[in-house]
């Protein structure tokens, strides 16, 4: 019975594994997230010696959707590095070196769909199983078989895929980035061992030495050995000079190797080998010519620089989603706040653009509105109305100042100058004549308290006092220096008349 239950259990796991993939692969947000946290947490640490490479290959179709779909930049960190995790924290290394293995193969098959706008994270993401792998060695002290397994397996990936018959025709873009990001992923883990170093490194000699690919080859020249070249130098220089190198820089941690290592023997053996490619005779005896530069200046400072030794440094190691309740729950608690967050720097600013324009049409919408106090009443003043519509008087009994007023206005006039003896025989006497009333008015005050006369001497009255308040600038009484004047003048010469 416990053997059956045993084979069912085993034969349910490839099932239970391609429905995860499915669930990876979701459009859905909240669907991929509790997929992705399962996966982490029950399914790997339970599973994973019984999954297969083909069932792995099958997770990993459905990791690399969902972390396309990831698409905020926290998100995104934090999906890569519990990914990531499931590489330094396997159940045992074996395993992780496996999901590393399907990692890498399904990124190379993929490469070369990654378009512009999503390489960047992918990027992100191949750095930090890098730096995962690195921390299952530290994990483990560079056990040599450890070692081994992982370095065959960037080899094999990443490094060489031209060795992979079933690799033909994929993208070696992958290679490229794993050959310039080793170096920045290795140093956190650094000191190690010369022997380790030389496992470490044993891919991008076999590079130099079997490699077709060229832009390959210069990756391998530029990133790693001439990085570890120019890193000796500044160290024997520093020195020389006394200067205090500082500790951890990559001059303390690399520049050792670059000096101790013995490169120049080991480029000058590949070259001569007869079954190195002959374009690569050309690199590997120019970084042999450098390196033997740099060793013989060191020999002949007599300095000594100490040998490197192992050093297991104190790493946060993330471990999975799920090894313990409270970190379980601390990380989902994060990755919800991550995920939620309301837009970026963007967003907010253009929110509070269109505050700020809302703001600014309704004051201009209120600077519009010019409001005019003309005898304790509050009246909206309009500019585009013409001078001959405009309404004269308080608004309670006001007169339109049109064309008609205006003759009717004339003919009052007339008749209040005949009454006052100033027209005899319809011939105008010697005094002034009459002036006409203007249509324009100065001031709006002076036309209000005009109408009130102007009003009276159209309820019947005798229209003298409309004539000189129109005439010589009356107002309830009160004339104005000139008005006085002129009427002063104009009473003289109807006495002079009449006598």
């Amino acid at each position: 019975m416990a053997a059956a239950a045993a084979a069912a259990a085993a034969a349910d796991v490839p099932a239970e594994a391609a429905a995860i993939a499915r669930r990876l692969a979701s459009c859905n947000t909240g669907t991929r997230e509790r997929a992705v946290r399962y996966l982490l947490s029950d399914f790997l640490p339970a599973s994973a010696r019984r999954l297969s490479a083909t069932d792995l290959i099958k997770l990993w179709k459905g990791l690399f959707f969902c972390f396309w779909h990831a698409d905020k930049p926290l998100y995104q960190s934090s999906v890569a590095t519990r990914l990531a995790s499931a590489v330094s924290a396997p159940p045992s290394p074996t395993d992780g070196a496996a999901f590393l293995a399907a990692y890498l193969t399904t990124l190379r098959r993929e490469w070369a769909h990654i378009d512009v706008h999503r390489l960047d994270k992918f990027y992100l993401l191949n750095r930090r199983f890098l730096h995962h792998a690195f921390l299952l060695l530290s994990a483990n002290s560079f056990a040599p078989v450890v070692t081994s397994q992982v370095v065959s397996v960037l080899s094999d990936k990443a490094l060489l895929p031209e060795a992979d018959s079933a690799a033909a025709g994929t993208s070696r873009g992958l290679g490229y980035h794993v050959a310039e990001a080793f170096l920045d992923e290795l140093l956190p883990v650094l000191p190690v061992t010369l022997e380790t170093v030389d496992a470490l490194l044993a891919p991008f000699f076999i590079v130099l030495a079997k490699s077709t690919d060229r832009v390959m080859v210069s990756k391998v020249k530029t990133c790693v050995f001439e990085r570890l070249l120019e890193s000796g130098s500044r160290l024997l220089e520093m020195v020389k000079k006394g200067e205090e190198v500082d500790k951890g820089s990559a001059e303390e941690k690399l520049g050792k190797f670059g000096l101790l290592f013995g490169f120049s023997k080991r480029f000058l053996d590949i070259g001569a080998n007869a079954a190195t490619v002959q374009w690569n005779r050309k690199v590997l005896f120019g970084l042999r010519d450098a390196f033997v530069k740099i060793e013989k200046a060191l020999q002949l400072s007599g300095l000594e620089i100490p040998v490197p030794q192992f050093e297991a440094a104190e790493l946060s190691v993330q471990p999975n989603a799920g090894d313990e309740k409270a970190q379980k729950k601390k990380k989902t608690k994060n990755v919800a706040l991550a995920e939620g967050e309301m837009g970026d720097a963007k967003d907010l600013k253009r929110e509070k653009k269109v505050k700020k324009d809302k703001k600014v049409k309704k004051e201009k919408k209120k600077k519009r509105k010019v409001e005019v106090v003309d005898e304790g009443n509050t009246t909206d003043k309009s500019t585009d109305a013409p001078v001959d519509d405009q309404q004269i008087g308080d608004g309670a009994d006001g007169i339109t100042f049109d064309e008609t007023l205006k003759s009717n206005l004339q003919k009052q006039f007339e008749m209040a100058a005949a009454e006052a003896g100033m027209v005899k025989g319809g011939s105008s006497s010697s005094a002034s004549p009459v002036t006409p009333v203007s249509g324009k008015v100065a001031t709006k005050r002076k036309r209000s308290k005009s109408a009130d006369k102007l009003s009276e001497a159209s309820d019947g009255g005798d229209g003298s006092e409309v004539f000189e308040a129109a005439t010589f600038g009356y107002s309830k009484g009160k004339c104005s220096k000139k008005g006085r004047k002129a009427r002063s003048h104009n009473t003289d010469t109807i006495e002079e008349g009449e006598a």
